[in-house]
């Protein structure tokens, strides 16, 4: 009989994943979720496309052993799962990883060993270069079915954007910028001098000097040039 992978206990264990407030509680509902759709192991992590040394765990369910046997053999570096992930958009199973070098094929039988034969791998590519995945390393010896997969993958993106949610640093507010100020810098970026910008805003040229310093105050830059480019990345003034 097939389990009912989306029933009321694995809904309520996925809205307590959505309602946690620390990553060390997301990680503890996650694997709560997993257990319930199948006997896994799992790592989620985040890999750099261009900062070697494999897999950065954000959480793992994987034996002690394993973990430091798989760090100390530097299988990062050579791992086909993690390669795949790199330029696959769609979860993959670990049966489509085929290892081709020696020491690929020592890391696929040591997982043999540990009673892993297969497996389903989730990757998210982010806007940073980066890839976000779970690699689920399924205990019983058999292959992970299409409907569990669908399952994983479901889970996985939840996880991921929750963990971001997290995590994800407070953006810096905008500096304001009163009207005069924009106006002056505006009238900077189009060419104009002190003497111009005071003529054309009927001010005196020391009012304009004072707006333009409280300005470069503001948006903390050290000249009228940066501070007109700051000005614009922020859209604070259109040219």
């Amino acid at each position: 009989m097939k389990r009912d992978l989306f029933n009321s206990q694995a809904m309520d264990t996925l809205e307590a994943m959505l309602n946690t407030c620390t990553v060390d509680e997301l990680a503890a509902q996650f694997h709560k979720a997993v257990s319930q759709i199948g006997d896994f192991y799992c790592v989620a992590g985040i890999i750099r496309k261009f900062q070697p040394g494999g897999l950065r765990p954000t959480t793992s369910s994987y034996p002690t052993h394993w973990t430091s046997h798989y760090m100390d053999s530097n299988y990062g570096r050579v791992d086909p799962v993690l390669r795949r992930a790199m330029t696959s958009h769609t979860g993959f199973g670990w049966h489509a990883c085929d290892p081709v070098r020696k020491q690929e094929k020592i890391l696929v039988a040591d997982m043999h060993d540990l009673g892993l034969l297969d497996g389903f791998v989730m990757p998210i590519h982010g806007p940073d270069s980066s890839v976000f995945l779970v690699n689920f390393g399924q205990r019983a010896r058999r292959m992970v079915s299409r409907r569990v997969q669908a399952a994983l993958a479901m889970l996985t993106m939840q996880y991921y954007q929750h963990y971001h949610y997290l995590t994800a640093q407070p953006e810096s507010e905008i500096p304001l910028l009163t009207q005069r100020e924009c106006e002056c810098l505006s009238w900077v970026a189009n060419g104009r001098t002190t003497v111009d910008i005071a003529d054309i805003l009927t001010l005196n040229e020391n009012t304009v000097k004072f707006h333009l310093k409280n300005a470069q105050r503001k948006l903390e830059c050290t000249n009228r040039v940066t501070t007109v480019l700051r000005a614009i990345s922020l859209g604070l003034i259109v040219i």
